[in-house]
């Protein structure tokens, strides 16, 4: 079963890879393909083979990366928005990350407020 897991990390790890290929060849294309939600695929598909998981499991976490894929896009709007009033790049990546963090926790709490199942 250990086998198993170790090819996941390298197929995972390839994909990584080689979207930062494609990336310094061709901007738009690196940035088209990771747009694509190939992580989420990658660990659906891995949640639903796992005998331990299986499908409902993995129709669970697409639901749940669903609802919070909306937060998660603070990161992309602060990432400019910051730049453009000054703010060096990598401050502005860090407090990108922070508060993309801030607002997923928050609304993970609102989610939950309002009755929404996030496991």
């Amino acid at each position: 079963m250990l086998w198993i897991t170790i090819l996941k990390a390298i197929g995972t790890l390839a994909v990584v890879v080689i979207i930062s290929e494609v990336q310094k060849r061709s901007n738009v294309l690196g940035a088209a393909i990771a747009a694509l939600p190939l992580m989420t695929m990658l660990v659906v598909f891995n949640l639903a083979t796992d005998p331990k998981a299986g499908p409902a499991q993995a129709n669970l976490f697409a639901n749940t990366t669903f609802m919070l894929f909306w937060p998660g896009l603070t990161f992309f709007i602060l990432l400019p928005v910051l730049q453009k009033f000054g703010v060096p790049f990598w401050w502005a990546f860090g407090l990108g990350v922070v508060l993309t963090f801030a607002v997923t926790l928050g609304a993970i709490a609102l989610l939950r407020h309002f009755g929404v199942k996030i496991d």
